[in-house]
């Protein structure tokens, strides 16, 4: 089932361990899958929707691709936090290096992630971007 705004902002709480939005804000939320899906259509070449944001009324993310949404959502969300926390006068909970630390973790893999939808698009393509390699027997190497 291809997921809705909604969908993705309680998976995207319940892996921040924020359901009740006391540290991410649902704008910030949603600016994180905002930000994620921007990422995910330029690994697929084309714009992708989510239902419910920016008043979009389909999906076109594929839904092998939904974890992939989330994971960005995430590292941009705690990229977002980091960067907010350096204007506040005493950070509290995390220590801003844990912070930041796990921001280019979940970045990093986020960009794996991204990598790999890459390739299976390039291969799920009927229009490759290079042309094919002919061969001619007897014109070789030598």
């Amino acid at each position: 089932m291809a997921p809705t705004l909604t969908d993705a902002k309680n998976q995207l709480a319940e892996q921040l361990s924020d359901l009740t939005n006391l540290v991410w804000s649902s704008s910030s939320l949603e600016e994180a899958l905002r930000t994620s899906l921007g990422e995910l259509s330029k690994a697929y070449g084309e714009p992708l929707t989510l239902s419910g944001l920016d008043e979009a009324t389909s999906t076109t993310l594929d839904d092998l691709d939904s974890h992939v949404l989330i994971a960005g959502a995430v590292a941009y969300a705690i990229q977002f936090r980091v960067l907010g926390r350096f204007e506040e006068a005493s950070p509290r909970d995390l220590a801003p290096e844990e912070m930041a630390g796990w921001a280019v973790d979940t970045m990093n893999k986020f960009q794996s992630d991204l990598t790999l939808v890459r390739l299976r698009k390039f291969q799920e393509s009927a229009d490759h971007p290079h042309a094919a390699w002919e061969w001619e027997e007897g014109r070789g190497f030598s």
